[in-house]
């Protein structure tokens, strides 16, 4: 540059400055201003006390606000025993000896149309419910919550919808199934299932509700449920639905609980329901949750299982308990598959029990396992009544 350029450049730009500020292009992010900042919450020591209310609308089982997913290999029967613990969610009765704060349901069904209708309709008349209304909507349609842009904010319009017509919060939300609620995502992507988990979050803090995912097992059924662990990290409840290698006998088991008590195991069985006729004039069925056949029922029909169970009841000793094993090898059956599957047949799996009579002392008889796994160690209880 010349000179010549040097002296017209000054001139120029002495003649900007005196008509007003000269503005030059901001370099790096803008500054951002003290009001626009959001405060984190600090919690002191000193106002850090005991939370005494766990806020478990099932007991010991489901928290408000939380997130929960139910799994199991296919008919397993998840998805009877999730839609049964919904129903009563809304009913506000009792399930399995639980208390329940009673709360509106919305059940999203991406799958199974006809089966939901006629589940639906099979607990109603079993329940005794035909006549009735409890606070229960379901969402018949394909739900996309991968995208925070797609279903996500569709979502917590329709679970306020349904509480301002229902007038009473929405406690439970369930999702049937996780799969395709994927919306064609991938399961095992950390990306993915990090993306559903945020949508999820910002479904809960939206409503306040409790998200519950109905879920499959994966190819391991030792690793729990299908997909990217990130999953299993942010939810609090997690619960296995297995069935029994024979017979109808099927078992749910808490295997994770972030501050309930985990390992509870719930035994139930599937009764079916005669719902009416087709237009051919074959029966239309579908099943409800119940209790399984029960070793007291039987034992009531079976003099030799009676005696199996005072024998039990004897072999246990002062201390009331012994190992699986232990029992096993004590009654003389040895050790092994065979021998497990005739102790589970006599006594139930916990919170289920068989009651007895041993030289006139009511007695009750259970399983219990020692850990949160399925494979953990089974311990045979005795306890007076």
């Amino acid at each position: 540059m010349s000179s010549a350029d040097d002296d017209g450049f000054g001139a120029a730009f002495a003649a900007a400055r005196r008509s007003g500020p000269i503005l030059f292009p901001r370099i790096g992010p803008r500054p951002v201003a003290d009001a626009e900042i959001r405060p984190l919450p600090v919690l002191y020591f000193d106002r850090i006390e005991a939370r005494l209310d766990a806020r478990d609308f099932v007991e010991d089982l489901l928290t408000e606000g939380g997130s929960a997913v139910i799994y199991g290999e296919s008919n397993a029967g998840k998805t009877f025993w999730a839609t049964d613990l919904a129903l009563h969610v809304a009913a506000g009765r009792a399930w399995n000896g639980r208390h329940v704060a009673q709360g509106a349901v919305v059940y999203c069904v991406l799958e199974g149309g006809i089966g939901f209708h006629n589940r639906i309709a099979a607990w109603r008349r079993h329940h005794g419910f035909e006549d009735a209304r409890i606070p229960f909507a379901a969402i018949p349609s394909n739900l996309d919550l991968l995208h925070p842009d797609a279903d996500t904010p569709r979502l917590i319009a329709a679970i306020r919808d349904v509480a301002a017509v229902l007038e009473m919060p929405v406690k439970l939300v369930v999702i049937d199934t996780l799969a395709r609620a994927l919306a064609g995502g991938n399961e095992n992507a950390s990306e993915d299932m990090g993306a559903l988990v945020k949508n999820m979050d910002a479904v809960r803090t939206a409503t306040g509700s409790a998200l519950m995912f109905i879920h499959h097992s994966g190819k391991d059924r030792a690793r729990g449920a299908r997909g990217h662990s990130s999953l299993r990290a942010a939810i609090d409840t997690e619960i296995e639905v297995v069935a029994a290698e024979t017979g109808d006998a099927k078992t749910a088991t808490v295997v994770k609980q972030r501050d309930l008590r985990k390992g509870d195991a719930f035994d139930f069985a599937l009764h079916t329901v005669t719902l009416g006729e087709n237009p051919r004039g074959k029966p239309v069925t579908s099943c409800v949750v119940a209790p399984p056949p029960t070793p007291t029922t039987r034992a009531a029909q079976d003099p030799e299982a009676t005696a199996m169970l005072l024998k039990i009841a004897r072999v246990l000793g002062e201390d009331g308990q012994l190992t699986a094993s232990r029992l096993c090898d004590a009654m003389g059956w040895g050790k092994g598959t065979r021998a497990y599957r005739r102790l589970d047949a006599l006594v139930p799996l916990a919170p289920g029990g068989v009651d007895i009579h041993l030289d006139g002392q009511p007695l009750r008889l259970w399983r219990a396992r020692d850990g949160s796994k399925l494979t953990s160690p089974i311990r045979v209880v005795r306890k007076d009544l």
